[in-house]
């Protein structure tokens, strides 16, 4: 299953984790109108269409359904049953016109039909919901508390999750403890996390660099630790050192945010900066 946004954001999901992973959509006070309101009419009315029966049940020139359909997309409402329509959206193939093929020597190739779209159901507000995301987020972090939840924007109240976690300790499923520092409140860990950071605090540290995308969920700079936070955008990262941020990448600048000895810095540097690749010319994708 794939939804894509506005923004060119692609999810991704288990078909039989969908009802749990899917969040309720937000429409506004006024619902929806226009082309939006319409195609969104028909598919509760008639199910699964492709775009051509959309267009000519609705009356509305093929570039309006088009728009309306990734619109409602990105609002969560809509979803298509392939990638087609998702290949031609990013590719820019989707509102080209195809050009017709010579017939002299060669056979006629079949078009490939578009996927079909149809109404993107949530199941929100149910309690086996609200347990499946409490578990993917401890199998996340291995450690849960309010403060790591502030980029989880799926993420259920606390309130709802600490019932769940409580009664997963008393199951002796998970355990509840102060797991990290400098953190008020309950915390709540799986065993095998707990086990990791024992064996992590006897451990001698290394000095090695680690490099993450800020859109991944350890970008926790400014969050478990003391600064700024680093905006989650594709061309950021984030630069951590035994577990702690010392560096990070916004808006192409190096941002330093802890102490670094002169060789420390140039090795980063030049780690962040890979050399140009003599044979092709482009920058190395490898670190």
């Amino acid at each position: 299953k794939g939804t894509l946004t506005r923004t060119g954001r692609i999810s991704l999901a288990l078909r039989e984790s969908v009802p749990w992973l899917l969040s309720e959509p937000q429409t506004g006070e006024n619902g929806l109108l226009g082309a939006q309101g319409e195609v969104m009419e028909h598919l509760t009315r008639v199910g699964a269409s492709f775009m051509q029966d959309i267009v000519r049940a609705t009356g509305r020139l093929p570039s309006d359904v088009e728009d309306a359909l990734w619109r409602l997309a990105a609002a969560g409402l809509v979803t298509s049953d392939g990638f087609t329509a998702v290949r031609g959206m990013i590719n820019g193939t989707a509102k080209k016109q195809p050009r017709r093929a010579p017939t002299f020597g060669r056979r006629l190739r079949r078009r490939v039909p578009s996927s079909r779209w149809s109404l993107l159901q949530a199941e929100t507000g149910r309690e086996d919901v609200v347990e499946a995301r409490a578990w993917q987020l401890l199998r996340r972090y291995g450690v849960v508390f309010p403060e790591l939840l502030v980029r989880e924007t799926n993420a259920p109240r606390w309130r709802d999750l600490v019932r769940v976690y409580r009664r997963a300790e008393a199951r002796g499923e998970i355990r509840g403890g102060r797991f990290v520092a400098n953190f008020v409140g309950e915390q709540y860990a799986i065993p095998e996390a707990v086990e990791r950071l024992r064996t992590i605090r006897c451990t001698d540290k290394d000095d090695r660099f680690v490099v993450l995308s800020a859109c991944d969920p350890l970008n926790l700079a400014g969050i478990t630790s003391p600064g700024s936070r680093v905006p989650a955008l594709l061309d950021n990262k984030v630069v951590y050192r035994n577990g702690v941020p010392v560096a990070s990448v916004e808006g192409g600048s190096v941002q330093w945010r802890d102490e670094l000895d002169e060789m420390s810095r140039e090795r980063l540097i030049s780690a962040l900066s890979p050399p140009r690749d003599p044979v092709v010319g482009k920058r190395r994708t490898t670190v």
